[in-house]
């Protein structure tokens, strides 16, 4: 377990990752974090600051830690852009003399040098002469925190034996293991979710730290998933922790220190979720979304009913990603960021169309739960004021869906299986025709949305239907 965990420590990026995971693994050991990394605002060197006991006397201390990503290079340690050197300098002159709060004053000062990695061999003499050199016994103190630290701190932390034992242990071992087989690895991870939740937790503590395992779990899944080149099982993975997380905490987010620590990890959670679907998007989808046909021939499958079922599935990953986005407009205040959020909900808006355009599978839904996946595009078209694009688009939907049902071709029909589909038209309709029909909900809600599409000016729904 500590080697899987220092692997993944050092794939970690040190901005929005790394500097992320430390604190919850401070926080867990007993430390009092009181500053974490924040954008826009000077540092002075320093990511994390937090109260803890020093590790000789155990008296309470102030940590000031620098952190740093994957090995301490040369470049790394003096002369690279974020060089750890000039961080640790810049403590030592600027943050602890005149920007150390007044409270923290009288406590001794242990600088804690943080890497995923280690420190390779080239560079470790000119580190300790540093250290030596700077080093005040009782005042200014500094440790090294590489990957093999870190992680025994987050096997005795939030790995503790007694909350993640040898079962949860081997089921997340699995689900690292299997990155590359997206079935497998949620598989793998929904049984650890089971086994993380088979007993109850009985008091704040303890359902602290379970949201913060799950959160662990899933950071090293994407960070896995994302070294794979394979982001299937990441995504999956990611919308589990959400929703299971949610469960977890719902009940008890609140005012007052508790409910606002589990009101955290739920934002997080939420946020890991939505930086992964953005990278999704970003690797999977907008490669192919300009060539005719591009995420169809993407799809490792030649059969007409796969490539369907993955295309809407996109589809409505794509649209989750915009209303996240749209969401946020309402959340962030700045200028430069809402200017931000803009430019990329134009993206969003731009790569939907394209991928209807160039891909008329998307016409032709042939499950009736496709209805949800049209719905978070719709939904995405209207707010964005695109209704005419949307109009278009359900009417073309709507006109083949009549099309294909006069033809003995796919419809969308309740109850029908995958396997219906792959038998020959004549025994497929036999068997949908015997559907009851009625009990599909993918017609009105097309019926629905393309009224509220269609201009104020235009013929009555209606008369489009009998039309089409």
């Amino acid at each position: 377990m500590k080697l899987l965990l220092k692997q993944y420590l050092s794939s970690l990026n040190e901005r929005d990752e790394l500097d992320v995971v430390l604190p919850d693994i401070l926080s867990e050991l007993g430390f009092n974090v009181i500053s974490r990394p924040k954008r826009g605002t000077t540092q002075y060197g320093v990511d994390v600051v937090a109260i803890g006991p020093h590790p000789a006397t155990g008296k309470k201390s102030l940590y000031l830690l620098s952190i740093k990503s994957g090995d301490l290079t040369r470049d790394e340690w003096a002369t690279g852009k974020q060089a750890l050197r000039p961080s640790l300098e810049e403590i030592l002159e600027v943050y602890i003399p005149k920007h150390r709060p007044a409270r923290h004053k009288d406590l001794p000062v242990i600088v804690a040098l943080c890497f995923g990695g280690d420190i390779q061999e080239d560079v470790r003499l000119r580190v300790q002469g540093f250290i030596e050199k700077n080093t005040i016994l009782g005042q200014v103190e500094f440790e090294e925190w590489n990957g093999d630290r870190i992680a025994e701190m987050m096997v005795s932390g939030l790995l503790r034996e007694n909350l993640f034992p040898k079962e949860m242990q081997n089921s997340f071992r699995k689900a690292v293991a299997f990155v590359d087989e997206p079935a497998v690895c949620v598989t793998h991870f929904t049984e650890l979710l089971r086994q993380i939740f088979a007993t109850p937790p009985k008091n704040h503590t303890t359902r602290l730290r379970l949201a913060r395992q799950i959160y662990l779990a899933t950071w090293t899944i994407f960070v896995w998933c994302r070294d794979a080149g394979n982001l299937e099982a990441a995504y999956k993975v990611s919308a589990l922790s959400v929703l299971w997380t949610w469960d977890l905490c719902r009940d008890h987010i609140g005012s007052g220190t508790k409910g606002k620590e589990l009101s955290e990890v739920v934002d997080k959670s939420i946020g890991l979720s939505r930086g992964i679907a953005a990278l999704f998007v970003q690797t999977h989808v907008e490669p192919y979304s300009q060539a005719i046909d591009g995420l169809g021939i993407s799809v490792p499958s030649s059969a007409s009913i796969d490539i369907n079922l993955k295309l809407f599935e996109v589809l409505g990953r794509v649209a989750i990603h915009g209303l996240w986005l749209l969401w946020m407009q309402g959340v962030v205040k700045d200028v430069d960021g809402a200017a931000e959020l803009e430019q990329e909900i134009q993206k969003v808006l731009s790569l939907i169309v394209d991928i209807i355009d160039k891909n008329r599978t998307l016409e032709a839904p042939i499950r009736d739960d496709h209805a949800i996946e049209i719905a978070m595009a719709s939904l995405f078209l209207l707010r964005c004021g695109a209704a005419d694009y949307l109009a278009t688009w359900l009417r073309s939907v709507m006109r083949l869906s009549i099309f294909s049902y006069a033809h003995l071709g796919p419809i969308p029909a309740s109850y029908a299986t995958t396997e219906s589909w792959l038998l020959i038209p004549d025994k497929r309709m036999a068997i949908v025709r015997r559907l009851p029909q009625e009990a599909s909900y993918i017609r009105p809600l097309l019926f629905l949305w393309q009224s509220m599409a269609m201009p104020t000016d235009s013929r009555s729904l209606n008369d489009f239907v009998q039309r089409a």
